[in-house]
């Protein structure tokens, strides 16, 4: 995507800023109503190796495309000096968050012994007035093995000349989806075998663990409409039953018909 696509996009954001409200969460009815097909513009920041602070920041846009939960699409990196990169997208939406990961470079300007990093990871879908917003930390790793680098915070605002959200959707109940912080992941990043542990506050009669691939589709049920007590609960999971690659996945527990998903990445 060329630098001058990002720079008209980036002036409409600021010009429309005064209008802009407080970042917030989208209601269930939002959630549904939210079409991310778009363009989008902001800023990826890069931790440095501790994590502490922040080592670079860019520019970052995604162009979106959604089909039913399916997402697809090209997210462009452009560093201070105008080196860039155009890089493949593809992902699902699980509840009030997009799931996605970078896997191929479609264009790129750079120096010859850099190497350019995909991301990936759970952008929580928000709002600020009527604009869409995806923001989040999420991990980074190199192409072939997916070993870890430093990983980030993406903050992206859709761009249009129009709201993205209705006057009468703005108006709908604001009770938002549970955060996910009952669900856990450990080991992970994984080579192989990892535990799916998620918290009960209360007897749940009905709870199903599954996990999908980053394009939405079902690889494993772990648990299907099993009872369970309150406390905690593991359940393992084994990539190489599965037969898959190297590559992200999403852990999802349904607890009572509410949903908590987890990003999981499988390393070769």
């Amino acid at each position: 995507m060329k630098k001058l696509t990002l720079t008209i996009a980036t002036v409409l954001l600021l010009t429309s800023g005064a209008s802009a409200g407080v970042i917030s969460d989208l209601s269930s009815a939002e959630l549904k109503a939210t079409d991310l097909s778009g363009h989008y513009t902001g800023k990826r920041y890069q931790y440095t190796a501790d994590h502490k602070s922040i080592m670079q920041t860019f520019q970052y846009e995604f162009e979106l495309r959604q089909e039913g939960s399916a997402i697809t699409g090209t997210s462009t990196i452009i560093k201070e000096n105008g080196d860039y990169a155009d890089i493949k997208l593809r992902g699902t939406i699980v509840g009030d968050k997009l799931y996605f990961e970078e896997y191929e470079i479609a264009n790129q300007i750079k120096d010859q012994n850099m190497v350019w990093c995909f991301k990936s990871g759970a952008l929580n879908i928000k709002k600020d007035g009527d604009r869409v917003k995806l923001v989040g930390a999420t991990n980074s790793y190199m192409a072939e093995y997916y070993l870890p680098c430093t990983g980030g915070e993406t903050d992206l605002t859709k761009v249009e000349s129009s709201p993205t959200l209705s006057p009468d959707v703005l108006k709908a109940a604001t009770t938002g989806l549970p955060a996910s912080d009952v669900l856990s992941v450990y080991p992970n990043p994984f080579v192989d075998q990892t535990q799916i542990s998620y918290t009960l506050a209360t007897d749940a009669a009905h709870v199903t663990t599954e996990v999908y691939d980053i394009t939405g589709r079902r690889v494993a049920t772990l648990e299907s409409e099993a009872p369970r007590s309150a406390g905690s609960h593991s359940v393992a999971f084994s990539a190489k039953s599965y037969g898959l690659a190297a590559g992200v996945l999403i852990a999802k527990v349904s607890v009572d018909g509410v949903v908590y998903s987890s990003e999981m990445v499988q390393m070769k």
